[in-house]
Order: C-alpha cells, then sequence, then structure tokens
C-alpha cells in the first residue's frame, strides 16, 4: 500500500510540476503535457487570455455535426508557442474546452506522440494509480484511450496502428 502511494504521489507531483522541453529524436522539443494545461495555455481560460500567451494562432472553426454556434479552434503555432507542437486548441462559450495534440508532446509520464505504444500508455497510467483502459472503436478503425482520476477523465489517446497517435485533454476529440 505505501508503495502505491508514492508512486502515485509521485506521479501527482510530476503532474504539477512547470512546463518544460526536452529535444526530441529529431532535434525538436518536446514540451510536457499536463493535466490541465500546455505551457501557459490552460482548460477553462477565456479565448482573450489564450491568445495573449502567444502560443496560439490561426483560427478556424470545429466540428460542424455539433450545430451552431460552431466551436472555434487555433493551432499551435503562435510566436511563443515551442517549434515541435503540433495541435490544436477548442473553444466553446468562449472558453478552452479541449487540446489536442499530434507531435512534440509528452506526458508527466513519459508518453510521447509517435514513440509510445497504447499499451504501454495503459500500463503506465496503471502503474501510478490511475485508471486507464483502451477500446478499439470499428468507426474510427483506430483504439482510444481513457485516462481517469476519481472517476474523471483527464487524458485521452488515440492510434490507428500500435502507436499513439494523438493525445487530448481532457479527451481526443471526435467529429462524428
Amino acid at each position: 500500500m505505501r508503495r502505491a502511494c508514492s508512486i502515485f504521489c509521485a506521479a501527482t507531483v510530476a503532474w504539477g510540476a512547470l512546463a518544460g522541453s526536452a529535444p526530441g529524436a529529431d532535434g525538436a522539443s518536446i514540451s510536457v503535457l499536463h493535466r490541465t494545461r500546455i505551457g501557459p495555455v490552460k482548460l477553462g481560460m477565456t479565448r482573450v487570455a489564450a491568445l495573449k500567451t502567444g502560443w496560439l494562432a490561426h483560427r478556424g472553426t470545429g466540428c460542424p455535426l455539433g450545430g451552431p454556434p460552431l466551436p472555434i479552434t487555433y493551432r499551435f503555432t503562435g510566436p511563443k508557442a515551442p517549434s515541435g507542437i503540433r495541435g490544436t486548441a477548442e473553444f466553446d462559450g468562449g472558453r478552452l474546452r479541449s487540446m489536442s495534440f499530434t507531435g512534440g508532446v509528452r506526458t508527466a509520464l513519459g508518453v510521447t506522440v509517435g514513440q509510445t505504444t497504447i499499451a504501454r500508455m495503459v500500463t503506465r497510467y496503471r502503474i501510478a494509480g490511475f485508471a486507464a483502459s483502451a477500446q478499439y472503436v470499428d468507426t474510427f478503425q483506430g483504439t482510444f484511450v481513457t485516462v481517469k482520476s476519481h472517476g474523471r477523465q483527464f487524458l485521452g489517446g488515440f492510434g490507428d496502428g500500435a502507436v499513439v497517435s494523438v493525445l487530448g485533454i481532457p479527451a481526443v476529440p471526435v467529429c462524428e
């Protein structure tokens, strides 16, 4: 029990640490994705505040299937964003509701887009004391990973093969 608590506590502390970056295999920086944020961009912040961080640019619209008003999206291509990040921030009702990434990020537990297998992602989060599961969804021809703490999802992953190709907080967004 004590070992499980120390692993869980270490994971919790790691999630709360300040964002950092490390070089990736191709030399681009890899930014740390936390439970509710990456760098200064945090879930729940207003669109104006998020844009002021300098991390977001290139406005777009989200999934049209939800009906009006359409969510507003931005890419992580602002002048202050780390160069290696490939991702999108989605705003609904004027607040940041989700972020998803296809490159340049890793979690505090070492899950890296494009490098970590889905099975390894699930294992790492289970060992750290979180509820983690993976399920293949035929509609999307891929496997979704769900990571929860106290019954609430805070991280999602997706892969159309063995490797995680998308990470999202609090989940990987889909347009269905």
